[in-house]
């Protein structure tokens, strides 16, 4: 099954309790030991959750690979939501930081650490996953800071796209380098806005005209 479908599916579809029950047991075992380590009979006799009630709802460990990768991808795609603030009503510096805040909070927590992990795994088979991915979660965000530097042009020579992708390199790549290697712990919410202001308080001095 194409992946957006099956996102777009679980999306419109009411899940039973029980349904519901067996996809957050298999959501934890698949986002532990990825796809290949994971067995529908250890995942049984490890829940408690019988394996009739498993194959009730899915007729293969496909089939709640799948189901499982679009209850994460659909709620991940909740975590990464901009509309709580128009850009268009806020300066750039506060555009920037509530940005970023919210890119790092919905890309750095263990669980988006371990979802990304089992992607980029499948999409070698399963390009299709890979691509929705960066559809509803990088290319949102690039999208919403072209539009935050469109509407501040004429205070900078560069261009809006390529603004997008200095900032999003300046917010993340050291931090998720740092959890990508184990090498810290999700930051917590101090440490988020230190960095948060850091980065763009140095962003606008190197791209903006004073």
């Amino acid at each position: 099954m194409n992946r957006q479908r099956a996102v777009a599916k679980f999306a419109e579809n009411r899940q039973t309790k029980k349904e519901l029950e067996v996809l957050n047991v298999a959501s934890e075992y698949f986002l532990s030991h990825g796809y290949k380590g994971t067995s529908i009979n250890a995942m049984a006799r490890d829940s408690g959750i019988s394996k009739e009630s498993i194959y009730r709802y899915f007729s293969s460990k496909k089939e709640l690979f799948e189901a499982v990768v679009a209850k994460e991808l659909a709620e991940y795609k909740e975590r990464l939501q901009f509309t709580d603030f128009e850009y268009e009503s806020l300066s750039l510096d506060n555009a920037l930081k509530r940005t970023a805040e919210t890119i790092i909070k919905a890309v750095g927590s263990d669980r988006t650490l371990s979802l990304r992990r089992l992607i980029f795994q499948e999409t070698i088979q399963s390009p299709d996953i890979g691509k929705y991915y960066y559809e509803i979660g990088p290319q949102v965000a690039y999208r919403r800071l072209v539009k935050i530097f469109a509407a501040h042009k004429d205070e900078t020579d560069f261009d809006p796209e390529n603004l997008a992708h200095y900032f999003v390199a300046m917010t993340l790549h050291k931090t998720m380098l740092q959890r990508e290697c184990g090498v810290t712990k999700p930051l917590t919410k101090k440490q988020i806005a230190n960095h948060v202001t850091v980065v763009r308080d140095d962003f606008i001095k190197a791209f903006f005209q004073n």
